[in-house]
């Protein structure tokens, strides 16, 4: 659809003012044609006016038109001019635009072509300017009132939504006494046929996005093919419709899918990212565990259990007694209950002798919370378990003297 289809009817604009130049044409005489009939040659001379119309329906717009012309005969002779007649008529007439009645914008958008048809008065001047004999009434200087006849035809082009350039031809049918008369020999009145041709600017009134009424395109004849055509459009419009609708859902589901997938992808990134993380603390644990051994093996135990030195870290101390069988029943007993919960318990559970007592410890640990398994397993049996941290504390170092420090 075009824009000018597609525009607002009730906004079209309708008032028109025009103004237009051009020539005023005659045929010298009794050559009737398209130009007219003059009995007495005359120039060609400008003329120019002005009109104001107004259109009723897009085909018919009425319309008043001036226009001042001037007639001048002796053009196409020997001897100097006889008379000239100065003309301004005012016409009242009806412009039939073709391009509604006939469809023809159908072929093209921007060209109107139009027909006129009306009538009006006439003022002129008429003035000898050489007496060619004797005068008469006829040959008189003179000036009066005629009615004139006006066919027409011309062509609109659109420039713009206010603006339309046109070019018209008129053919007037006026009495001769404005024109012709000074060759007259008597008093009959005769009518005469002159033309106009002229161009110039229409400029319509209204709102900017709005064309003028003639432009509007003329309605096309609905058969009952055509409406079957059209209801089978429509049904196709609705199918296509229903497809679009349902294409919307499978996007719509789609999406939901990509959004739940993605979802799904940043947990997985989560996870991984935990896992890493799990992993990188399993390996620091590994290494823990590494030096642990490596630390055990500098504390050494006799066919007892024995020992008096010890590594800095974390032990768990189990028991504390006055005699060694004590002490290593209580060994024996750990070193059953911690199979599988630390590597090597029977090189993890230690007797030393702190003045008159016999202490049980299992250890060592690098870090505090590694003490957590083995201190729940201990208290299974021995509640009062607890973890004790070396080196001691310096206001303990006395009582702790018979202990060594590998570091």
């Amino acid at each position: 659809m075009n824009d000018a289809s597609a525009q607002d009817f009730d906004n079209e604009r309708r008032a028109t003012l025009s103004v237009h130049g051009g020539l005023t044409l005659t045929n010298s005489a009794f050559r009737a044609g398209p130009l007219g009939s003059v009995e007495v040659d005359n120039k060609n001379k400008a003329a120019f006016g002005a009109s104001f119309g107004y259109a009723l329906t897009p085909a018919l717009t009425l319309e008043i038109l001036g226009q001042f012309q001037q007639f001048e005969n002796g053009s196409n002779q020997s001897f100097n001019s006889i008379y000239e007649s100065t003309v301004l008529d005012f016409t009242f007439r009806t412009n039939y635009n073709l391009n509604y009645i006939l469809g023809l914008n159908r072929v093209w958008s921007n060209f109107s072509p139009y027909i006129s048809l009306g009538a009006g008065i006439q003022y002129y001047d008429f003035e000898r300017t050489r007496n060619p004999g004797t005068p008469t009434a006829l040959t008189a200087d003179d000036s009066g009132v005629n009615l004139v006849g006006v066919i027409g035809a011309g062509a609109n082009i659109r420039v713009t939504n206010g603006i339309d350039f046109f070019l018209q031809y008129d053919f007037r049918a006026a009495p001769d006494n404005a024109i012709s008369r000074v060759l007259r020999s008597n008093n009959d009145r005769k009518t005469i046929t002159y033309g106009s041709l002229f161009g110039g600017l229409r400029f319509h009134f209204g709102e900017s996005e709005a064309r003028h009424m003639s432009w509007r395109p003329a309605p096309m004849d609905l058969y009952e093919e055509d409406f079957n055509r059209l209801m089978a459009l429509h049904t196709r419009m609705d199918d296509l419709e229903r497809q679009l609708a349902a294409q919307g859902d499978d996007m719509s589901n789609l999406e939901a899918r990509t959004s739940t997938l993605e979802n799904r992808a940043d947990d997985h990134e989560t996870r991984i990212s935990d896992l890493e993380t799990q992993f990188a603390e399993m390996q620091e644990t590994m290494r823990d565990r590494e030096r642990e051994r490596e630390t055990r093996t500098t504390m050494t135990t006799d066919e007892r259990g024995l020992t008096q030195v010890l590594d800095d870290g974390h032990y768990v101390q189990v028991f504390a007694g006055l005699t060694l069988a004590q002490a290593q029943g209580v060994r024996q007993t750990l070193i059953r209950e911690l199979q599988g919960v630390v590597d090597n318990p029977a090189q993890m559970v230690l007797i030393t002798q702190r003045r008159q007592f016999y202490e049980v410890r299992v250890g060592v640990f690098n870090r505090f919370p590694e003490t957590a398994n083995v201190l729940r397993t201990a208290q299974s049996s021995f509640s009062d378990a607890f973890v004790v941290t070396f080196p001691r504390p310096a206001h303990l170092s006395s009582q702790y003297q018979d202990i060594r420090r590998t570091n």
